[in-house]
């Protein structure tokens, strides 16, 4: 709330209290943001237990298909996911890389070259590279769409672009890294263009249901986790 202008003030200075008014005015109507250290702190207050969910991010590699030969280093991918974790702090997820690696992309036959892009691309990644528990981020250098999430596998062209909106995030490549990663986990497209799942913009926002409904999925990860380290355990 704006304290009050002295009586004073407005009787003896008119001119003075006519630009002061237009200063007051000017600042009630700026919006209330990210950036707004009021709405970080009510984002905080939320306290959400932090789910961890580990990344295998693949740099696909191919001399028979340009298209699918990334220029990307490893220095770009924690560029990246140190963006794709302040998006996603927002439901207390975050995203470990488990490890950065050069996945060289299969030759396909003939008939499979006629399949759809997703169903193409996904052929051209070896199963045998994959992380079972893990999510598995390839990064290719173009397909059709910016990105997509299909049969488990997110892939992302390092050529992605996007249509700016207030309060977006500042680069494309994390932004289509985060919304494919909220397909991975559970989310539909939702078409409020400052939202994370709408197609093709700068927006990152969640809501409560989009948030508990990822979270689900997300703990699952960390379920697996442990049960890997039990049986570990178990096993010495």
């Amino acid at each position: 709330m704006t304290p009050p202008i002295p009586p004073a003030v407005s009787r003896r200075h008119p001119g003075v209290f006519r630009a002061l008014c237009a200063v007051l005015i000017v600042i009630a109507s700026v919006p209330r943001g990210i950036c707004d250290p009021a709405a970080k702190d009510a984002k905080a207050e939320a306290k959400l237990p932090v789910l961890t969910v580990p990344v295998r991010v693949h740099l696909v590699q191919s001399k028979a298909t340009p298209a699918m030969q990334t220029t990307m280093t490893d220095s770009d991918v924690r560029r990246i996911f140190g963006k794709v974790n302040m998006v996603w702090a927002q439901a207390g997820v975050h995203f470990q890389i488990e490890s950065i690696v050069r996945t060289e992309a299969a030759v396909l036959s003939p008939e499979m070259e006629k399949k759809d892009e997703f169903v193409r691309v996904h052929a051209m990644i070896p199963k045998a590279s994959l992380a079972a528990t893990a999510l598995n981020v390839c990064y290719v250098k173009e397909v059709k769409p910016n990105g997509f999430f299909h049969n488990g596998l997110i892939v992302v062209k390092d050529t992605a672009s996007l249509r700016a909106v207030e309060g977006g995030i500042d680069e494309p490549l994390p932004r289509v890294t985060s919304h494919e990663i909220g397909h991975a986990l559970s989310l539909s497209h939702r078409q409020d263009r400052t939202n994370l799942m709408a197609s093709g913009t700068t927006g990152f926002s969640l809501n409560d249901a989009e948030i508990q409904a990822a979270r689900g999925v997300a703990a699952k990860f960390q379920q697996s986790k442990a049960a890997g380290a039990a049986q570990a355990d178990s096993s010495k």
